[in-house]
């Protein structure tokens, strides 16, 4: 075993522990501890209490870490793949520093790396953090953090600050050194593959531009101290990106939504609704839906005891009666979208005024009330866990498996449909109950009800698939009760009481966070039924050169009188106006088909955009479920695009497919139940698509950011649920 400090010039004890070594040697605040290199033997308990008694750490408890070779470099982080245990007892290091060379081992490894690695073992003392955070320092030398309070759930929200490159704060001064190491390991790399003529001026180059990650905790008294540094990717510098006009806020790319440009209809709907939730702040910025808070404004307080009672004898009726007279002007007597506005969508009567009115009147339940009620009751019992147990409720996500809900009931209409060979009778009485559902939060895409033949293909899978709805809602039920009980063990006396409190209202609350969707989407089919009625009435008077280009016209446009003089009022591009309808529905069409394009950034702070950066072949986010799982990826990019509908997804699917996509959308449920396993770009442990995965029974990394951008259909993936790890295979492990 050596010091943590002797090890700056050995390549052996990995990439972590030798830069924190020569983070040590610069006189940084980095935590002491030992390295045991990849051929040394274990040390007995005697050995290495007399090791770490000359380092004079002074603590109860340590931190056991991995320091393979094939961590922490650039492009191949390997974050996640080798195994770290924290909050180790002094007599438990001996197996913890087992269990982190076995990692090296693991299926997850091999998957990645093409086969086992040596893993050196990095011992320190666990700080005692207060605040623990993440920082990136770019090419260009300006800081930023994520600090969150070190007991608080990874769900919660973090505090960001930004630094400028001249800043002299401990932060700064101390990432500036971290990047100066980093550099120079770059810069020697280069300069030993180059004429020795040239090596200075690349060795140069590449320590002007280096970009690191750091991890960092802070102390109650303030101090800094860091923990990890690695190699980052250099920030985008696109400029050609329109931001906020408010620079006060952070706006994050409301991705779990909306990930992909809203059409102008619903850019006008998100203006039409922005007065009535005081805290929230919606914007389109270059088409993509951003979103902020405002800690100033007021929140509602629905008290978690009564979210369901309020849903159910307030909030649902209030709704029904404010859908049911417009409704009936588009459905038949049976519930189900009239046949004759199938095939005449002139024929809707529908005005946009009258649909807006019910819209926004939903979007007040939805969204202003509904909306915290259920993220106060998730809260309250994230409290608990916390404070009985030390755990976020991220970690007991099975608390929410099987709690049953619309989706549940829709998958199994569609399985009974599908296994009933899909008579006319039985699809009418399906889309009666579920028809207004579409598979994007946008007036643009189509609904169930207008799609019958993809309806009867997704039932005819679902049916062709040998576990039932039932099934898989019975053996998530069985999880949630096998959960329940092990927290129960596990938990004081009078934390019981309150937890058998607590829960029920909790799932309660869930359930209404599934079930009000379908209130929403009834709202959102009455606007796209005013305005196909509308567009098909534009293109039969000349105006409009395909009907559905009403979706690319601002919303606002009420009626054909009005359409000549509102286009100069209205519209969006600014001068030179185009003189028809056509031309401006055609000129918005082709903006928002180029914002697809682009990679919007992850939030826009103060004015400034972020991009979320692929880094190495392992991808992390919010595990569901157990693992690990491999298979073969179909990605799905995009949940616009007309070549890549549900439909034909669903006939892309086999039991060996990993569906990677943007978000897991409630309307794509049924998806889920032919895929082996799920990674998206946005969600959480709470999300539509971890209820909708432990509803089904299968893995899933959420949340990961960028599996969209850096995974292709047809790779092997190796997904972990329970550690929340997608792993790219490597070329050698997939020959």
């Amino acid at each position: 075993m050596l010091a943590l400090g002797d090890c700056a010039a050995l390549a052996t004890a990995g990439p972590k522990a030798y830069r924190l070594a020569r983070a040590l040697a610069l006189g940084l605040p980095v935590p002491n501890g030992l390295v045991l290199l990849p051929e040394e033997p274990v040390p007995t308990q005697e050995a290495l209490f007399a090791a770490l008694s000359t380092l004079a750490v002074g603590s109860q408890r340590f931190v056991v870490r991995s320091s393979a070779q094939a961590e922490d470099r650039a492009g191949q982080s390997a974050a996640g793949l080798f195994h770290s245990v924290t909050n180790v007892a002094a007599q438990d290091i001996v197996s913890a520093i087992e269990a982190v060379r076995q990692s090296g081992h693991s299926e997850l490894v091999r998957v990645a790396l093409g086969g086992p690695a040596a893993v050196a073992v990095l011992i320190q003392p666990q700080v005692d953090a207060t605040r623990l955070g993440v920082l990136y320092r770019s090419q260009h030398g300006d800081l930023r953090c994520e600090e969150r309070d070190a007991d608080a759930p990874e769900w919660s929200d973090v505090t960001v600050s930004r630094y400028a490159a001249t800043d002299k704060g401990p932060l700064s001064v101390g990432a500036a050194l971290l990047a100066q190491l980093v550099a120079q390991e770059s810069a020697s790399f280069v300069a030993s593959s180059v004429a020795s003529s040239v090596a200075s001026s690349v060795a140069s180059s590449v320590a002007s531009s280096v970009a690191i990650y750091a991890e960092y905790a802070v102390t109650s008294s303030g101090q800094v101290v860091f923990l990890q540094v690695r190699p980052a990717p250099a920030q985008s510098d696109d400029q050609d990106f329109a931001l906020p006009t408010d620079t006060t806020l952070t706006y994050f790319f409301d991705r779990e939504h909306n990930p992909d440009p809203l059409s102008s209809a619903q850019q006008g709907l998100v203006a039409a609704v922005a007065d009535l939730v005081p805290w929230l702040r919606q914007q389109a910025v270059c088409g993509y839906l951003y979103w902020a808070t405002d800690p100033s404004a007021q929140r509602p307080t629905i008290s978690v005891a009564h979210t369901r009672e309020t849903f159910t004898t307030s909030i649902v009726p209030t709704c029904e009666a404010l859908l049911h007279p417009l409704e009936r002007r588009i459905l038949a007597k049976d519930g189900a979208l009239s046949e004759a506005l199938r095939t005449d969508p002139s024929r809707c009567d529908l005005t946009l005024a009258e649909t807006l009115q019910v819209y926004r009147s939903i979007y007040r339940q939805y969204v202003g009330l509904l909306g915290p009620a259920i993220k106060r009751a998730r809260g309250q019992l994230d409290q608990l866990l916390q404070s009985h147990l030390g755990e976020s409720l991220s970690q007991h996500g099975a608390l929410l498996s099987g709690i049953g809900g619309a989706q549940t009931e829709r998958v199994s209409q569609l399985w009974q449909l599908g296994r009933d060979g899909c008579p006319p009778e039985a699809l009418r009485l399906y889309l009666a109950r579920f028809g207004a559902f579409s598979s994007g939060w946008d007036v643009l895409v189509p609904c169930d009800d207008e799609q019958q033949p993809d309806i009867v293909a997704y039932a005819r899978h679902l049916a062709s698939l040998p576990s039932t709805p039932s099934i898989a809602h019975a053996l998530a039920l069985s999880h949630y009760h096998d959960a329940l009980q092990t927290l129960f063990d596990r938990l004081p006396r009078m934390a019981k009481g309150a937890l058998k409190s607590l829960l029920p209202l909790v799932r309660d609350a869930m359930v209404v966070a599934e079930d009000d969707d379908l209130l929403f989407f009834r709202a959102q089919r009455l606007l796209r039924w005013a305005l196909r009625g509308l567009g098909a009435r534009l293109h039969q008077a000349g105006q409009l050169a395909q009907p559905d280009l009403i979706f690319d016209l601002p919303w606002q446009l009420p009626s054909i009188e009005s359409l000549g003089s509102s286009l100069h009022r209205v519209g969006p591009l600014g001068p030179p106006m185009p003189s028809s309808p056509s031309e401006l529905a055609t000129a918005q069409r082709i903006q928002r088909m180029k914002a697809k394009q682009k990679i919007p950034p992850e939030r826009i702070v103060r004015g400034r955009p972020e991009w979320a950066m692929p880094d190495g072949r392992t991808l992390s986010g919010t595990g569901i479920g157990a693992g690990p799982v491999s298979g073969v990826a179909l990605v799905v990019p995009s949940l616009d695009n007309p070549s890549q509908t549900l439909a034909t997804v669903m006939k892309q699917l086999s039991p060996a497919t990993i569906l990677v996509l943007p978000t897991l959308l409630p309307s794509w449920a049924p998806a889920v139940w032919g895929a082996l396993a799920v990674v998206t770009d946005s969600g959480g442990a709470l999300s539509h698509g971890a209820i909708l995965a432990r509803e089904r029974g299968i893995s899933a990394v959420l949340g990961t950011r960028i599996a969209t951008q850096v995974i292709a259909s047809g790779q092997t993936l190796l997904i972990d649920g329970q550690r929340g790890l997608v792993v790219l295979a490597s070329d050698k492990a997939q020959q």
